[in-house]
């Protein structure tokens, strides 16, 4: 009796982290094509893709999609010019038809701002109030020739209208006092603790300053580590927003990558990566805990545009970076389900759906 007693004792003591069950997590494809494509003739720019969710004001859908096109001397589909952030909006309510993507829908362009000269990337959006926070990776080249990204953030205030290039105001980098830092995600956790978290390679986290959501002191604190032997050895970067739910916790995803064998089976020199999906169980009552983290990817390069390489058919020419998926948008639609828009080898935007089950 002393003895079961103790280990009831013992128990309430273990750290939550220790004792906690993550649910299973599983996604399911939406549809096996593209859902915006150049090659379907829903854009004029050859590459759409890292799409984030905006939800509009009258309950449809709209998505900031990076765009971006070849040199107009470009030798190889590899020979891209810089990134621009269009907005395209849902048609008649259908989760796969979008609107024609084209030149009047951009919201960001390269040109906007010097520190973007280079490009305009991974946009990740939270709304606050009303108002439409949209984090984006700002990319320049530096006077020594090498390239330099920043966290970048753009807000569109309550009661104007999103899909307005004039409505957003752009901010200065968030992290000016560091060397390279992109794809920020916000997650506002309470009044007193509203997180970024940042980059590649390691996730690093950052806390608001004040309540403007503007400025942030990085902590100089890793948040999320990659790991040698797991899916995610080469890289980690955040997906979108972290998510509530119904066990009070969050759920965060998070885009991964590791090296592939050589020969690589594909047509982009000197690359040799996959990317793929991973999560991580963060504790509802202080987000920076983790209490569980995915083993196995949930979502890996399968379809013959997810792969991009010697056995996917014409796909093998067309994707920007072969054996990619990447997440950036997502929007839940029930307890523990959420739609999530992700990519296709740098070059296309897919849809999936997201499981969560205790």
């Amino acid at each position: 009796m002393i003895t079961m007693l103790c280990f009831i004792i013992l128990l309430f003591l273990l750290p939550i982290s220790w004792t906690y069950i993550p649910p299973k997590i599983t996604v399911r494809r939406l549809s096996d094509q593209p859902i915006i494509s150049f090659w379907s003739n829903q854009s004029q720019f050859r590459f759409n893709y890292n799409s984030a969710f905006l939800p509009l004001p009258d309950g449809s859908i709209a998505l900031v999609v990076r765009v971006q096109d070849l040199l107009p001397n470009a030798t190889s589909n590899y020979d891209v010019g810089p990134s621009k952030l269009a907005i395209v909006k849902q048609v008649d309510k259908s989760l796969t038809d979008y609107e024609y993507v084209h030149n009047a829908q951009i919201i960001i362009d390269s040109e906007d701002r010097p520190y973007q000269i280079a490009g305009v990337e991974d946009p990740r959006i939270t709304i606050i109030n009303g108002s439409y926070y949209l984090f984006y990776t700002a990319v320049y080249w530096t006077s020594s020739h090498e390239w330099s990204a920043h966290a970048a953030l753009a807000i569109c205030d309550s009661g104007k209208d999103p899909t307005k290039k004039g409505n957003w105001i752009l901010h200065p980098p968030l992290f000016p006092e560091l060397s390279w830092s992109k794809a920020a995600t916000l997650l506002v956790h309470n009044a007193t603790h509203q997180y970024v978290f940042f980059n590649e390679s390691n996730i690093e986290l950052a806390l608001a300053v004040n309540n403007d959501l503007c400025h942030y002191r990085y902590r100089n604190e890793t948040f999320i580590h990659i790991r040698s032997d797991y899916f995610d050895s080469e890289l980690v970067e955040p997906g979108p927003e972290p998510q509530r739910l119904s066990d009070g916790n969050y759920l965060f995803l998070y885009n991964s990558a590791r090296r592939l064998p050589l020969p690589n089976n594909h047509l982009k020199p000197n690359w040799d990566r996959e990317y793929n999906l991973g999560w991580v169980i963060m504790d509802g009552k202080d987000p920076t805990n983790i209490l569980a983290r995915s083993d196995q990817p949930i979502l890996v390069p399968e379809l013959d545009w997810e792969r991009c390489d010697l056995e996917s058919g014409e796909w093998a020419k067309r994707g920007l970076t072969p054996r990619v998926i990447f997440a950036e948008g997502w929007k839940q639609t029930s307890t523990d389900r959420f739609l999530l828009w992700y990519q296709g080898c740098d070059a296309v935007t897919g849809l999936a759906e997201v499981i969560i089950e205790f």
